[in-house]
């Protein structure tokens, strides 16, 4: 196969404590590598992130990159999606990732494996633009007392794997307090930190739900999971058959009640799929859905960052961004 590299001029945006600081070094690996590759050294820049969301202010600042290649986890890869989002469809360069974290589920959807070595960089040359969808999150806040909210009290954000809340949430949200506590990464982390959410943090999460503009449905839910792509959680598989390019969202959930030791089990097949034979998953598709939160504390994640709302619509623009796909 004949290797991609019209990248034209590209901006890498590097985590620099990813994978505890392994995506700074790996930074390095990359500008020499293409260097030698490209043998166009003013083609190619790098930037570091300082501090949150800075990801998202250099992407939004991209403008004039035709390529710009997040380097991290999915946590740099959403920053990243969030900033070129805000760029007109014209004008939006074309998104890679170059993964080193700790989850890497949308470079999974990718079929990228984890850089760690010179040799892990040559998958980059082999991939292709694709038209990918992109998840919205559209969130009524305060106008008058939250800085996110426009004058209309509507704040956006958007995502390119997941989105869900309850249980699921909750698990991916501990993975951040566990991941500065004890050395685990990937599935274990996420396994751990699941452990401990079905101890004290066990419970159903009562939620109005509305698909498509249909009758309004109440459910107690445990798991609830708006996905682009087939896996959360460090390649738990939460819907196997998700297309991220099909225009739709793929929703599991689970709801209650049910016993914490089923509810357990659950969790645990999804990590290869099984969990889509229980009687507790209904699975179905949308391209918008309408939530409203019995409370305002609700764990909510999207691509691994938390999410902070009473209400939100969800939904799909179809084909909004050029991603680079390994093939």
């Amino acid at each position: 196969m004949a290797r991609t590299t019209d990248w034209g001029r590209t901006l890498a945006i590097v985590n620099p404590t990813a994978h505890a600081g392994a995506a700074a070094a790996i930074a390095e690996r990359l500008r020499r590598f293409l260097a030698l590759y490209l043998r166009d050294t003013n083609s190619f820049e790098i930037a570091r992130t300082e501090r949150p969301k800075h990801a998202t202010e250099l992407a939004r600042n991209a403008e004039g990159f035709d390529t710009v290649l997040a380097l991290g986890g999915d946590g740099v890869v959403h920053e990243v999606v969030n900033g070129l989002m805000q760029l007109s469809p014209a004008r939006r360069p074309t998104l890679g990732v170059v993964p080193v974290g700790s989850g890497n589920d949308f470079a999974r959807t990718l079929r990228l494996r984890e850089v760690a070595t010179d040799a892990d960089l040559v998958q980059l040359l082999d991939c292709k633009r694709e038209r990918f969808d992109v998840g919205r999150i559209r969130t009524t806040l305060d106008a008058a007392t939250d800085p996110r909210a426009d004058s209309s009290g509507t704040a956006t954000e958007h995502y390119i794997q997941t989105l869900s809340f309850g249980l699921d949430a909750a698990i991916g949200l501990g993975t951040m307090d566990l991941r500065r506590k004890v050395s685990l990464t990937g599935s274990a982390l996420y396994t751990l930190s699941g452990l401990k959410v079905f101890g004290r943090g066990y419970r159903a999460f009562p939620t109005q739900v509305r698909f498509d503009g249909g009758p309004e449905q109440t459910l107690d839910a445990l798991f609830f999971a708006l996905q682009l792509g087939p896996t959360y959680g460090s390649g738990f598989q939460i819907t196997p058959d998700a297309d991220p390019t099909d225009g739709l969202l793929d929703i599991c959930c689970a709801c209650g009640p049910v016993s914490r030791a089923t509810a357990l089990a659950f969790f645990l097949s999804a990590k290869n799929g099984k969990h889509l034979k229980s009687r507790h998953a209904h699975l179905r598709q949308a391209r918008e859905v309408e939530l409203t939160f019995a409370e305002d504390d609700y764990p909510i994640q999207a691509d691994g960052e938390r999410i902070r709302a009473r209400r939100a619509v969800v939904d799909v623009l179809p084909g909004a961004l050029n991603v680079l796909v390994h093939h």
